[in-house]
């Protein structure tokens, strides 16, 4: 569903109105199921988890592809971060207020009440797309703006149909993923299913392995979703500043799974040291392994392929439990821990072995990478080198595109100067003032305005003329039009 869902918004509705019919859903979705607790009607609950189903996992979706639209480029794997630093934030908060308005007293306790909660948590990311929508239509104007003015500065006539590429996705672009974007897939798959398959089943591990109590397991099974909730924006942000991201993948891929293996062999090993670790790990794993997708996957297909990567996710997280059902012992608190450690130690290697398979393939990707000319592990410099050239190459083909038209104007023009409109969000916020929107990196950076550089235009050309031109052509209105 949820491939189906980035395909449909990728090719029909484009990532705007995907969000809001996703967050539509979701909102009808809670409703039903609210309504459906109130009247005690079990087939209206189930319908209703259905549809929410269907726009909450779109939703998530449309957002990375809304994340990539706007942040694509040197600050990519931070504002992932933060997205999913918000996520698990979520998580934790439902799961700590949620038993309070259920055991509270009064009107607005109970659990209808907790339902309607969620009613309003659902309103809220309504209002919330709606809003991000409005600024991603301002961020467009602009750039129309910004585009119209750039051609007034060169040539009216040479402006033609060519400047924007046919961008048609179909449902066979998944073969035109290359081999490194299904082995991310794969390493999605066995990195998700080790950690969140174990949390499930984790406070039964906990509480036996360690003999604690229910409520002290549940604790510990927090302290994962607590601790990336706070480091997954950090290490996004170091991951941006340092690139290399199949070593950061590569590291908490293998932490995984020395980590699994430590609670099935390891008799002394400390609870609450693995879980916080595993905390880590996967902070460092999210925040680097996403943004790989947006590296080598054309920006017009992100949908596509994110949707894609979340349904491989879903499906591990599906078929793994049924695997390791028959190996998970019972709920028994008869045994001592030295037979318990014999008796899950299968389920743990089993664990271990999925993040010594995503480390593995992290290695594969490494080569895989390396022939494809290594930007999945380039550094920053090299990415952002990688963002000035391709800016200088889109400059180039439309000045070419207006020399084989042969239908410039003589008079003297201002030539164009291999600047690049970063991100959408570069965009927006030079709007307001707060940046500028064009970047020789095409990454966002401070805004820091500088004087026009004689050294940046093509040769031959007169500068001073140049310029004087591109200024009047660029006036709103001349005296004629204001007398």
């Amino acid at each position: 569903q949820v491939f189906f869902g980035g395909y449909i918004i990728d090719k029909y509705v484009g990532v705007r109105w995907g969000c809001v019919i996703c967050a539509v859903f979701g909102l009808v979705g809670q409703i039903m199921v609210t309504i459906g607790v109130q009247e005690k009607n079990l087939d209206l609950v189930l319908m209703g988890r259905f549809v929410f189903g269907m726009g909450g996992e779109t939703l998530c979706v449309a957002q990375s592809a809304y994340v990539a639209k706007w942040f694509k480029g040197a600050e990519l794997a931070t504002a992932f971060g933060i997205c999913l630093s918000f996520s698990r934030l979520g998580s934790a908060v439902n799961f700590d207020i949620s038993p309070a308005v259920v055991n509270m007293e009064g009107p607005y306790g109970g659990f209808v009440a907790a339902e309607y909660w969620g009613v309003g948590a659902t309103l809220l990311s309504l209002a919330c797309v709606l809003l991000l929508n409005t600024m991603d239509y301002h961020a467009d104007v602009v750039r129309e703006r910004e585009k119209k003015k750039e051609q007034r500065g060169r040539s009216i006539s040479s402006v033609s149909k060519d400047d924007e590429p046919d961008e048609e996705v179909s449902l066979s672009d998944i073969w035109s993923f290359g081999l490194d974007v299904w082995i991310i897939f794969f390493i999605c798959v066995s990195f998700y299913a080790s950690v969140f398959v174990f949390l499930q089943n984790g406070v039964q591990f906990i509480r036996q392995r360690y003999d604690k109590t229910e409520q002290q397991a549940a604790f510990l099974m927090s302290l994962p979703y607590t601790i990336s909730a706070v480091a997954c924006p950090i290490f996004g942000y170091l991951v941006d500043r340092t690139g290399r991201a199949l070593v950061w993948v590569f590291a908490s891929t293998s932490l995984l799974g020395v980590l699994h293996f430590c609670f099935a062999f390891v008799k002394e090993f400390q609870p609450w040291v693995g879980v916080s670790m595993m905390g880590i790990s996967y902070s460092v794993c999210a925040a680097a392994l996403w943004p790989c997708i947006a590296i080598v996957v054309e920006l017009h297909k992100l949908g596509t392929a994110y949707g894609l990567m979340t349904a491989f996710q879903n499906l591990g997280l599906a078929v793994f439990p049924l695997l390791i059902a028959d190996m998970l012992p019972e709920d028994s608190a008869t045994n001592t821990t030295d037979e318990f450690l014999v008796i899950y130690g299968p389920v743990m290697s089993v664990f271990a072995a999925c993040g010594a398979t995503g480390a593995s393939l992290t290695a594969v990707l490494y080569f895989v990478d390396l022939r494809n000319n290594g930007w999945l592990n380039a550094s920053a410099a090299a990415l952002l080198q990688r963002e000035e050239d391709e800016a200088k190459e889109e400059e180039e083909a439309l000045l070419e595109r207006e020399r084989m038209s042969g239908e410039n104007e003589t008079e003297p023009l201002l030539p164009s100067m291999h600047l690049h409109v970063g991100h959408q969000r570069g965009r927006y916020l030079s709007r307001l003032g707060i940046r500028a929107a064009i970047s020789v990196h095409g990454g966002p950076r401070p805004f820091t305005p500088k004087p026009l550089k004689k050294s940046i235009l093509t040769p031959g050309w007169d500068y001073e003329k140049g310029l004087a031109h591109f200024q009047r052509r660029t006036e709103p209105a001349n005296s004629f039009s204001q007398v």
